[in-house]
Order: C-alpha cells, then structure tokens, then sequence
C-alpha cells in the first residue's frame, strides 16, 4: 500500500497592489516521492496509528468498502465526467466499443460501462480519454496530439505521449481513491520507457512538465472554470484590453471643421442599420431652449431625414456640453454626409470617407512580428506596427509555448498565431506602455557612440560570429557575437544603429578606458589648480573622510571608488567579463547593477521593495549581512569577492586567488 509525500519548491514574491500586475509567480517543480508504508519502522513505533492510516488510505479489504462507498464513488466520478463535458471537453457515448479522443471533433468516445470487465478500468479509461483532450493543438498543444501539415506525429512522440497519459490518468485514479495500472497497450512500452529514462536526461523534466500541466487543465474545468481555446481566449483579451486603449478622434476633429452658421451646412450621421441619424449643428442642439438658427430649424430638418427613412434623431453642437465627440470606431458602417435644408428638403453636397480611419481604429497592421531573445535567453515577442516603431514585450509562457509548439508541429497555422499575439500583446502595451522593453540598444548609457567610427559583423568557418570595430581611429581585435545578437541585428529597424550599440556593448571595457583617460587628465588639471587656489584656505580632509566618501554604497557609479579597488575591479573584468565581483564593505556586500540582477536571477531572490534606477556602472547592496547563508550563497555564485579594508582578491573558498588563473563564467 502506498503513500504519497508532496513537496513544493518555490519563492514567494512581495510587492505593492499596484505592482502586482506585473509579476507573475512560477510553479518551479513538485516532486511526489512514493513508498511502502510497510518498508517503514512505523508499525513497531506506532502500531494503533499504522493500524488508523490503513484503515484510512488502504486498500478496498483494508477500509472496508461497502455498497455505500460504492455509490459514493460513482456519484463522485459521475461528477467529475459532467464537469468535464461541460468545461473542458465534450463527453459522449459510442457503441464501437473502442474509447478513443477524436481531435477533429474535439470530442471524447466512451462505450456503456457494462463493456468493461471492472469499474476501475472504465474510470481509467475515461480519465485516459480527457488527459488526451489536455494535449490539443489550442489548449497545451503537445507534440504526440498534433498533426503537421496533415502528417502524424512521430513514432518517438507518440510514445511519449502515452506515457503523459498514464502517469496523469493514474494520478488522477489515486485522488479518487482507485488502484491504477498500465493497459495492455502500453504494458509492452515500458522497456522502451525505463530505456529512454535512463538515456535521455531530458525526458524526465518533458513528462514532468507535460504530467502537471495537463493535471493543471483538468484541475481548472473541475473547479468550474471554462477551458477556452486559446484562439478565443486571446480575442477576449485583447478585447478587453482594446477597452482600455487610448482612443483615437480624427473623425469627429474632422466633422466639426464643416458645420457653418454663414452658409447653413451641417453634417449627418446616418446608421443604415438602426435607421438613427446624428445631426451635428454649429449651435442650437439644445430642445429645452429657443436658440434657433436660422436655415436650420430642428423640427423641419428632423422630418426632412424621417421622410427618407430615418427613425430616431438626435442632434448635437460641434463642442461644449451638447459637443459631438465619439471616437473613431464609431463610424463603422456609418455614413458620414456635408448637407443642408432647401425649402422642405435635404440637400447633400457631398460625402466624408471615414473608412480608413476606422480600419485604423479597428484593426492595427504590422511590418514585422517576431519571437527574438535577450541576452538572458529570455523570450520576447517584437512588433513593428505600420507607420511606428517597433519595441519588444515579454509574453506569457503558455503563449510563448504554443507559439513555438505550432512552429514545430503545424506550419501552416504559424501565421494566424503569429497575428493572435501580436494583437494581443500591442493592445497590452498600449495599456501598460512600461512593459515595452529595447533590446537593440546597449547598457552603457554614457558612452559616447561617435567614437565608434566602424563596426562590422560576420560570421567565419572556425571562430563562430565575429564583430570587428574601429573606436578613436584604431582597430580593436574582433570578439565574438552570440546567437541573440546576431538574430537582432537582422530583426532591427536601424541595423547600423543597432551595430554601434552591440560594439558599445562588446567593446565596453576599450571604451571605458579611453574616457577614464581623458577624464582622469581633466581631473587632474581641475585638482591641482584648486588645490594651489585652496592649499591655504582649506585644511586637509583626513583619510577616514575621504574613505568613507568613496566607499561602496548604493547609487555610487563603479568608477569612483578608490583606484586600488577599482583596479582590481577592472582586472576581473577585463578578463572575465561574465564574472560576478562582490565589494565587501562593514559587513555587506555590494555589486554592480548588472551583476546584482545575475544574482537574483541565479538565487530567485523576490525584487526589492525600492528599486534604484537602473544603471549597470552603479553600485547597489547585494548581501545585507556577511553570515554562513551568505557565504554560501557567494559560493555556489562562484563570484570574486574584494575586500575593501584590505584589497585582495578572493574567489570560491575565499583563499588568495591573485595568481591563478580564472575559470570561465556562464551567466
């Protein structure tokens, strides 16, 4: 009889209501460890509550099942198929006497009851049947549900998907109290499974990530939640989000330019459909008040338009509190006419083409949309939309997951998805305009671009992408591009832009040293003619003043900390500039922005409570204390750490590392 044991690992973030929105918690690994009640020492420690949890979670016999647990359990499991049907996917009988999911109709097929030989099985099976639903292209989109380009999944996915359903169905058998077992089908899979296990180190984290997702869809329809389709699930929302754009008003702008009490002009809005006409006035739209025009009496246009069909109008000043103001999806399939009363008629002199701002209200267009990564390898979803700049945006991960499931698995569906988020994620963007993110541009904010005179990208047979740059008229040796950057050097507007910014960012140290140059010898000359003007005046600071003004603390820009720190500094980085270098002050532990970020991305620290601004050359408190946990933490970072008492290079044990030589970092 067994047992089972959950343990969760994860991080808990604390932010303000207000920042909220803007994170998102991440569900890291739930490991289920299982075994034999029998294998403990809790029968001979414990024998009345080894005896109680048998009787409580054993077997059938163990618990002593009777009829009425019997009905309990159909009830129960009668339940949970109404959910199913109604929430996730439909349900219905078939006299083939086959059970089987039908991805094209979207539909689970179960034969009566009375065909299986036990009750258990025809729970399993169904439960089998609704995890296959799980896998459909629009909900988790797995790779042994989908067909590509009207061709079968592979033999290697389809197995792997049968072992998604077993695991998951079974799971599901033991919440409900029910022994699981393989069927016969996947019984002669399992070397194959245990052999794949053991070879293929990655199947374990796939089948992890499938199992819980899947569990996770079925969990969601239990509680009552409707699983829609991604498709219609992503309309909603950017209807939703279209709610809360900013509008736009060139129509009504436009409108209220024509209306003239010199010529007695108006202009009418008519809507085939409703059969309302909106009458835009240069004044007098008012019905409670005698403010007539004269050439335009309310009453004589009102029955001009209903002899032509018009039902309801409504009449309107061109500002004011009477002004007419709608926005420009307003005007879909209006018509929008210059008129004015002749006699006992309406005369139209002509007509206003609303169409393509109305298009534009509705319905955005896009030069370019694209899935690039940052130099975390984070996925972002660039946009382009016409006539704008383009920005990236960080998408959700199950959009980012079906977006490349449908790359992999259904080309010729990649285009409508490709749209779906695009429309999705703009209208978040235009809601929630900090959420844009530039990735083309560089870190270094002050170094001055035009001392960078030429740059050239390329690729070569033997040394893998290369970017050589001319900076203060010299050549620089060429360093290497990653994958990242070369894939948004092709994806930027301005790739010569684009070029400069990623030398500014690879060339960081060359430009760096070059300005510390120049600004170390106007230092130097605006110090000794304030100190010859002063030497008198002024009496000497003392060593401890000075110190403590250039000691480590948050907001100090790297390079002004002492020449003995900032040398070694320097060094690491210059050498190893993916290292982490950690400046130990009074206790605590300071880093470079830059760094503090790989930090918390490396340790899933929660973001602090205030936050600086971002600069990657200032410094910011890493660790608060200098404890056990802390050097542990540094430890597994691998970071170089300077003590600034007494500055000497110490890395991983802390032992003095000057003269070895650095193992390479990976962020």
């Amino acid at each position: 009889m067994g047992v089972i044991f959950l343990r969760f690992l994860g991080v808990t973030l604390t932010v303000f209501s207000k920042e909220r929105k803007q994170y998102k918690g991440v569900h890291n690994r739930e490991i289920r460890t299982l075994f034999n009640i029998d294998q403990t020492t809790l029968p001979y420690v414990d024998k009345e509550g080894y005896e109680e949890a048998v009787r409580q979670d054993g077997s059938i016999v163990e618990r002593g099942y009777t009829e009425a647990d019997e009905r309990r359990l159909r009830g129960r499991f009668n339940d949970f198929l109404t959910k199913m049907r109604d929430n996730l996917v439909p349900v219905r009988s078939d006299g083939s006497g086959m059970p089987h999911y039908e991805t094209d109709r979207d539909a689970v097929y179960m034969p009566r009851q009375r065909d299986f030989e036990h009750y258990n099985d025809y729970v399993q099976e169904a439960l089998r049947q609704v995890v296959s639903a799980t896998g459909h292209q629009q909900r988790l989109a797995r790779e042994g549900m989908v067909m590509k380009n009207g061709v079968a999944p592979s033999e290697d996915a389809v197995k792997q998907e049968r072992l998604v359903v077993e695991v998951a169905s079974g799971i599901k058998m033991l919440e409900m109290g029910l022994p699981a077992r393989l069927s016969d089908e996947s019984l002669g899979l399992a070397d194959y499974w245990c052999r794949e296990l053991k070879e293929n180190p990655n199947l374990m984290d796939a089948l992890e990530s499938d199992v819980n997702n899947a569990l996770e869809v079925i969990r969601k329809a239990e509680k009552g939640e409707k699983i829609e389709y991604a498709t219609l699930r992503n309309r909603r929302q950017t209807s939703e989000m279209k709610e809360q754009m900013p509008k736009h008003y060139f129509v009504a702008n436009e409108i209220r330019q024509h209306p003239s009490r010199k010529d007695k002009t108006i202009v009418i809005v008519i809507d085939p459909a409703s059969k309302t006409a909106d009458v835009i006035l240069p004044a007098g739209a008012s019905a409670d008040v005698d403010n007539e025009i004269p050439g335009m009496n309310k009453a004589r246009i009102g029955r001009a338009l209903r002899k032509e069909g018009i039902e309801q109008v409504r009449f309107y000043n061109t500002d004011g509190a009477l002004g007419y103001r709608p926005d420009d999806s307003y005007f879909a399939e209006k018509q929008v006419a210059l008129a004015r009363m002749k006699n006992w008629t309406m005369e139209m002199l002509s007509t206003l083409n609303v169409d393509e701002a109305v298009r534009r209200a509705h319905e955005v267009g896009f030069d370019r949309v694209q899935m690039i990564q940052d130099d975390k390898n984070r996925w972002a979803l660039y946009l382009k939309p016409e006539n704008r700049s383009g920005y990236s945006i960080y998408p959700d991960k199950e959009d980012v997951n079906r977006f490349f499931s449908t790359f992999k698995q259904a080309m010729d569906n990649i285009d409508k998805v490709r749209m779906e988020l695009a429309h999705k994620y703009y209208a978040l963007a235009e809601t929630q305009p900090d959420l844009k993110v530039d990735l083309f541009g560089s870190r270094t904010r002050e170094t001055d671009l035009n001392r960078i005179q030429r740059v050239s990208v390329f690729k070569t047979k033997t040394d893998g992408i290369l970017c050589a740059a001319t900076i203060d008229g010299t050549k620089v040796q060429p360093r290497s591009v990653t994958p990242q950057q070369w894939q948004r050097m092709w994806v930027a507007e301005d790739r010569d832009s684009y070029k400069r910014h990623l030398a500014a960012t690879l060339f960081a140290d060359v430009l760096r040293k070059g300005q510390t140059q120049e600004e170390n010898t106007g230092e130097k000359q605006e110090k000794e003619h304030l100190q010859r003007q002063g030497e008198k005046a002024t009496p000497k600071r003392t060593d401890d003043v000075v110190q403590e003004s250039a000691s480590p603390r948050n907001g100090l820009p790297i390079e002004n900390l002492p020449e003995p720190l900032y040398g070694r500094y320097k060094e690491i980085k210059d050498e190893l500039p993916e290292a982490i270098v950690l400046f130990k002050h009074e206790g605590s532990y300071y880093a470079s922005m830059y760094d503090a970020e790989t930090i918390a991305n490396e340790l899933n620290l929660p973001p602090q409570k205030e936050r600086l601004a971002y600069d990657p050359d200032k410094m910011i408190l890493a660790f608060e204390h200098d404890d056990e946990e802390t050097r542990t933490q540094i430890l597994s970072l691998r970071a170089f750490t300077i003590d600034c008492a007494a500055p000497g290079l110490q890395q991983e044990t802390g032992e003095q590392n000057e003269n070895e030589q650095h193992p390479t970092f990976r962020r």
